[in-house]
């Protein structure tokens, strides 16, 4: 493996280089200087002629190894991460560590070095911006305040907090991780109602960008959970930033208001249409950040091992097919876990007073004791039943698949396990085979379907 640095040799890529060198001297990696040439410079504009490259590369060579011991300059006469890093190169970088600034941007080209690099996606790339922080940071001096954007439905996220690992491997990091998120959708995706007549709701909670505080309590434990156990030294806080519009901007605002070091977001390495399609987190961040960012690529993701489930959901019809569910469960989870007992009402033209409740939508006023008491009623009593943690719900709906899949968002279980009935019940909630495989091609969580004995 090599610490990689791109130099066009100008003063901010002399600070890049500097980080590089203390980095690969603490990690004991190569430093490979790649010297990008990127053409006679412009009238006015101070810069190493390209006759001369070679020789002031092999001069900021000199200068680096007694902090990085072993470094190779190479000079490349093209600005283009395709052939300023060659295959080989990727294969073994650990890190790419460019400067932020100072690198020519065409007009038909406006990407720049570091994002151009992030693209090619190939290892960690570190755009650097005043090169103290983290030049003490590498030496011991100081604590590194690190901020890393999550998201826990996507996959860039993954290879985010592995890189985390990485940096506490080479010194102490407080983590702030954020989470930049929509009210309005987050209460969707959970189930949580709004009224139609905003002064139903409470004062503190009638703003769009506004978190309900049961929404902010499943997001900061889904955060945490994604996040997980960081091994090393240092704190970590899950910050929650409600906001509409490009989430780099709200990325950047938190940077900035919590006085960051370093800023970590994951890439999904796209180029060309897919990029100008699905737009970028991460080449935002790259262009306005006021601190030096890492972009990680999707390749540094690690699989997440596989674990046996803690918590399982069963939807419940009252139903013979429900009782071996709630046994399954059961079994699934042993001792310590959790079995969510959830029963769905389909909501009928004839139920009233739901338009203005605020929340989950629960059971008819006029039925819900019975629900819940029934619900309890399936929870076994016997010695090995009470070493499990059990909890019900009744929730109303017009989507009953909707319904399961909104709990189990707010549940945050490892699993969902329904049964089947032999044949058609005469519970008025009947849960039927369609909405089973309805369950399984919409939920995000794992589905068992306990067939008929």
């Amino acid at each position: 493996m090599a610490i990689v640095c791109a130099t066009n040799l100008s003063p901010e890529s002399q600070e890049a280089a500097n980080v590089a060198a203390t980095l690969a001297g603490k990690l004991g990696e190569p430093l490979l200087l790649l010297g990008v040439v990127e053409g006679e410079p412009l009238a006015g504009e101070a810069g190493v002629p390209p006759s001369a490259f070679p020789r002031y590369l092999e001069g900021e060579s000199e200068r680096l190894r007694p902090v990085a011991g072993v470094v190779r300059p190479l000079p490349r006469p093209a600005a283009s991460a395709d052939e300023v890093l060659s295959e080989d190169e990727c294969q073994h970088a650990r890190w790419v560590v460019v400067a932020s600034g100072s690198w020519r941007t065409s007009a038909w080209r406006r990407a720049s070095m570091p994002e151009r690099l992030a693209r090619h996606g190939c290892a960690p790339v570190l755009a650097v911006r005043r090169e103290t922080a983290l030049v003490d940071w590498v030496r011991g001096r100081r604590r590194l305040l690190v901020m890393v954007g999550v998201d826990p439905r996507s996959v860039t996220t993954d290879a985010a907090v592995t890189f985390l690992r990485e940096l506490r491997r080479v010194g102490p990091c407080d983590v702030l991780a954020t989470y930049v998120c929509s009210p309005l959708e987050e209460r969707e995706r959970l189930g949580i109602h709004t009224p139609v007549h905003v002064e139903v709701l409470d004062s503190s909670v009638r703003g769009m960008e506004v978190l309900d505080p049961a929404v902010e309590r499943v997001l900061h434990r889904e955060v945490r959970e994604h996040v997980g156990d960081l091994m090393g030294e240092g704190g970590v806080e899950v910050v929650l930033e409600p906001g509409f519009g490009r989430p780099s901007d709200h990325l950047l605002h938190v940077a900035h208001a919590r006085r960051v070091d370093l800023l970590v977001v994951g890439t999904h390495a796209r180029g060309g249409l897919g990029r100008l399609w699905h737009g970028s987190v991460s080449a935002g961040v790259l262009r306005h950040a006021e601190q030096s960012v890492v972009c990680v690529p999707p390749s540094l993701r690690e699989p997440r091992p596989a674990t046996p489930p803690r918590s399982v959901l069963v939807p419940v019809d009252f139903s013979e097919a429900s009782a071996r569910a709630i046994s399954q469960a059961r079994s699934l989870v042993g001792p310590g876990g959790r079995v969510h007992l959830l029963h769905v009402h389909r909501r009928k033209v004839s139920d009233v007073g739901f338009q203005d409740h605020y929340g989950v939508l629960p059971e008819p006023a006029r039925a819900r004791d019975g629900v819940l008491q029934r619900l309890w009623g399936l929870v076994p009593h016997d010695e090995g039943a009470q070493a499990v943690r059990w909890s019900v719900e009744g929730v109303s709906g017009d989507d009953v698949t909707l319904a399961i899949c909104q709990a189990t968002e707010r549940e945050g279980v490892d699993l969902v396990c329904m049964g089947l009935p032999p044949e058609p019940s005469r519970e008025p909630d009947a849960l039927k085979g369609t909405v089973a495989r309805d369950l399984v091609a919409r939920c995000r969580r794992p589905v068992m379907v306990v067939p008929a004995t």
